[in-house]
């Protein structure tokens, strides 16, 4: 059985999208590596009613070290 991590995250604008991707990726994998896990996902939440769903839905593939995360935006 494979184990998945998906880590979830609400967007904050005062730390902006990188920074709350680069805390994230940090902590998703913590979270594969205490887990035994290979496969990891990160969900960022935009809340802000500034953005379109167009705007704030995408997949980005990322690498923390050797893990691959893939980050969704919503």
């Amino acid at each position: 059985m494979t184990k998945t991590v998906v880590e979830c995250k609400v967007l904050h604008r005062r730390h902006g999208l990188e920074t709350t991707i680069a805390h994230g990726l940090q902590q998703t994998a913590r979270y594969m590596d205490r887990c035994g896990s290979r496969v990891g996902h990160l969900v960022i939440f935009d809340p802000g009613p500034d953005k379109s769903w167009d705007e704030k839905v995408y997949r980005r593939e990322e690498r923390l070290g050797a893990r691959p995360i893939v980050v969704w935006g919503m």
